[in-house]
């Protein structure tokens, strides 16, 4: 695998696991629909999308708008780390990971 090719997968592994996070915290806020959660935090339908989906990094601006709207954190977002998340959530959050 070239050097190239490496750092390829790697983002697109790091875009799965933001996309993984991001469905999550949807659906712990109870939020049923991406668009329904995108647009709160003044997304596009498509753009959210491809964020959610995993074809997409999560852009900064939109992860910001996402904090911002939501209460997260770039920390939990981009790292996966959930202590700076409100309580709530991230016992929502941790609920949802033992489910799946």
């Amino acid at each position: 695998m070239s050097e190239n090719e490496a750092e390829d997968a790697g983002v697109l592994r790091h875009a799965a696991e933001i996309a993984r996070r991001l469905v999550l915290t949807r659906r712990a806020l109870g939020i049923e629909h991406q668009q329904d959660f995108g647009r709160a935090a003044g997304l596009s339908q498509s753009q959210y999308h491809h964020f959610e989906s995993g074809k997409r990094r999560l852009s900064l601006e939109a992860a910001l708008a996402l904090c911002e709207t939501y209460g997260l954190s770039l920390d939990w977002l981009y790292r996966g780390d959930m202590n700076a998340l409100p309580f709530r959530l991230a016992n929502a959050i941790r609920e949802l990971e033992g489910k799946s």
